[in-house]
């Protein structure tokens, strides 16, 4: 954590520090060359297998985050007799945090005096906190010589099980919350950038972890499996040398208790950093050697492929067919029966309820940003507002103002599983609660770069501007149509993923003693030639995972029947649709839209030569589903950058009410930018619509909410009418 002027680090404790991480580096790289070669046999295998549709519509986005994300003068505790000292902190885009002498320096391109990655840190309300982390006693009485108070009124602390404390103080109250928010987003992107990452590598090093920690009896994720490779590892290193490093306390640590605590915090930040760095030295090795490792395993499995996937499936036969009921079936299913299967439903519908409310407020925050675009562009006839307007959209997903409010429902993931801590041994709640922001961002990144590629493909064959706005409001109208599937999706697999994070290794602990012991009677299946690549062990847990699989998607197919029938509704009931059914966050059906275009310019548009369909799209024109134009009231204020904050602000009043459980919620934006007063729809929309033929794969035209001015209400949302879908 930047320059040290003394060190409690001795030769001997180094050289012992040194040999500690070659050995456990030695035991887990076995680890981790098994399950390169098993993640390199399921690629070949899902090659083989012909695929269907991933299931996501939007365009990926890999947009990385920018270099800066924030900087500004901080006064920070720092020192071996800590002093609060005033310097220039700078957070960048891989979420470490760096720190020099004055902004000057910064921009001269001058070495920091400090850094330090947020991987691991926790935001606490005090000091205290941070020192008395994961100790035991009454700390409320004051020290007799306490660590000197902040001289300024805005402090925010940061611990690590491992590091010394972060504590750091600001002027005003704006910046403070400023920063919180910027280091709480950091601290989550670093955690997570393993698991974003989707490549057999990654893959292959988590069940790496995963199989030398269920070597050790320790099952199921926590927060040392948050970081990139060389903090995972520095993780479970620390975690087995901190008992004897505080049976080994030095001599030096003496004084006060805080300055004690203080100390020892200090002590445990330099082995963090002297284990971290000889864990990254042997990893970069390693990956050297990794390459002529997957040159290797290219030229053994991919001609073997088909004779390794066919042992490995008779192995797994044989688990089930010999003793398999005895062995396997036999306690998991009491297991299951017992504790696991009451707890479904519950655990399901609490793994759904944050996520679907958050991807709510996401779509409307998508809603209501298109809108203005539409808005902004219409009211400029210079074609550089609406290429500003659309590169500006890419700020939208690490806008911390707009997106913290969607971040915050995940935080609701603390108290409603807080049971499950207790009752299945499940430690990786903060795993879980950022995965679901991830989630979030990554789906707001994709909609909006879908839609940027969209307008940047379909805009250029307009040549006037009121066909350019035709245009982009039929792109919105496909991206939310797609937003709408990929958020039913993820929020499915989502839940999937997370019963099985949950309930997967519970199981496995239950089984060990009884099933894995007589593991080793089944290796004499495995051709000597392929034992370094097919393993029993993974062959039981794939067996495992299958059985609680069928379990877990036979609780979701009854869950989404029970959402999917209305009472006095008949339908037929697949376990595909019932599941989106009832995953699905809110439905473009139901939105209604006063947005009213000029049908001049979609006359003009239909005689275009770049539309398909003319005859029948233009008779659906005709008949007022598409023309009209923008309310006169709308046009009557800019948009700036006032809407942001009032938007954010209405959703942060919002987070707490049952709105934000219904399908799509709009804001104010024209009065006080409070919500929108709720009621039932009008007479107009409850006589159905007519039956169409469904359209062929195109751009949709816009679906919206009206905004209405008032304040808070407690019902449902006025809405008018709908644009059809119609087809370019």
């Amino acid at each position: 954590m930047g320059a040290q002027s003394s060190s409690h680090l001795g030769e001997r404790q180094c050289r012992y520090l040194r040999g500690r991480t070659g050995a456990f580096l030695n035991h887990f790289m076995p680890h981790y060359r098994r399950q390169l070669a098993m993640a390199f046999l399921r690629q070949i295998s899902r090659e083989m297998t012909p695929q269907g549709q991933t299931g996501f519509q939007l365009l990926k986005s890999e947009k990385p985050p920018r270099a800066v994300m924030h900087e500004g003068i901080l006064t920070h505790l720092q020192g071996t007799s800590p002093k609060w000292r005033e310097s220039y902190y700078v957070l960048r885009g891989d979420s470490s945090l760096v720190w020099f002498g004055s902004k000057e320096e910064q921009k001269c391109g001058e070495e920091p005096q400090g850094s330090v990655a947020l991987t691991g840190y926790t935001l606490v309300a005090s000091w205290r906190e941070c020192l008395y982390q994961g100790s035991t006693g009454n700390h409320s009485i004051q020290d007799p010589d306490p660590i000197i108070e902040p001289p300024l009124g805005f402090p925010i602390y940061l611990c690590h099980p491992f590091r010394q404390p972060l504590c750091l103080c600001m002027d005003t109250v704006e910046s403070q919350d400023s920063w919180r928010s910027f280091l709480r987003d950091g601290i989550r992107r670093r955690g997570t950038v393993l698991q974003r990452k989707e490549s057999p590598d990654m893959e292959a090093f988590l069940d790496a972890v995963k199989s030398y920690r269920q070597e050790k009896g320790i099952y199921g994720v926590d927060n040392l499996l948050l970081g990139t490779e060389a903090e995972v590892l520095t993780n479970l290193l620390m975690r087995d040398l901190l008992p004897k490093l505080r049976a080994q306390k030095p001599a030096m640590l003496r004084g006060v208790e805080s300055r004690r605590k203080w100390a020892w915090r200090r002590f445990l930040d330099e082995v963090y950093v002297l284990v971290l760095k000889l864990v990254s030295s042997e990893l970069q090795n390693f990956h050297q050697e990794k390459e002529e490792l997957q040159k290797e395993l290219e030229k053994k499995i991919r001609p073997e492929a088909d004779q390794m996937l066919a042992l490995s499936n008779q192995i797994a036969q044989k688990l089930q067919s010999e003793n398999w009921l005895a062995m396997v079936c036999g306690p998991a299913e009491s297991s299951l029966c017992r504790e696991v299967k009451p707890q479904l439903a519950w655990v399901m519908e609490e793994l759904l309820r944050p996520v679907r409310q958050g991807l709510g407020m996401i779509g409307t925050l998508l809603v209501h940003r298109l809108d203005s675009l539409l808005r902004n562009v219409q009211r400029s006839r210079v074609v550089a507002v609406l290429k500003e307007e659309v590169c500006s959209l890419g700020d939208m997903p690490w806008d911390l103002e707009l997106m913290q409010p969607c971040y915050q429902k995940a935080e609701l993931y603390w108290d409603s599983l807080q049971a499950l801590k207790e009752r299945f041994g499940f430690q990786g709640t903060k795993n879980l609660v950022f995965s679901a922001q991830d989630l979030m961002q990554q789906l707001m990144e994709n909609a909006v770069y879908t839609f940027q590629q969209l307008s940047a493909q379909h805009v250029s064959s307009a040549t006037r501007r009121r066909q350019v706005i035709c245009m982009l409001e039929k792109v919105k109208g496909r991206v939310l149509k797609k937003f709408e599937s990929d958020s039913s999706f993820a929020q499915k697999r989502f839940v999937q993923e997370w019963l099985v994070q949950i309930f997967l290794p519970y199981l496995l602990r239950r089984l060990e003693l009884g099933c894995k012991l007589e593991l080793h009677k089944y290796e004499k299946y495995v051709f000597a030639d392929y034992s370094h690549i097919i393993t029993i062990e993974n062959i039981y847990e794939d067996v495992v995972l299958n059985f609680l699989n069928q379990k877990v998607n036979a609780g979701m197919d009854r869950a989404a029947e029970l959402r999917s029938f209305q009472p006095g509704e008949k339908k037929e009931v697949t376990a595909e649709t019932s599941t989106h059914a009832a995953l699905s966050t809110w439905n473009l059906e139901d939105i209604h839209s006063t947005l009213q275009w000029d049908p001049d310019p979609c006359q003009d548009h239909l005689q275009n030569s770049h539309c398909e369909g003319g005859q029948e799209e233009a008779g659906r024109r005709n008949g007022g589903t598409c023309a009209t134009q923008w309310p006169p009231e709308s046009l009557d204020k800019d948009p700036d950058e006032s809407e942001r904050s009032v938007l954010s602000e209405g959703l942060t009043i919002a987070m707490d009410m049952d709105i934000f459980q219904t399908d799509l919620l709009e804001m104010d934006m024209k009065g006080n930018g409070s919500l929108i007063e709720w009621s039932q729809p009008t007479e107009l929309l409850k006589s159905p619509r007519p039956e169409r033929e469904p359209a062929a794969d195109g751009i949709y035209s816009n679906v919206a909410v009206k905004t209405l001015p008032g304040v808070l209400g407690k019902g449902r949302a006025v809405v008018t009418e709908t644009l059809e879908g119609e087809v370019l």
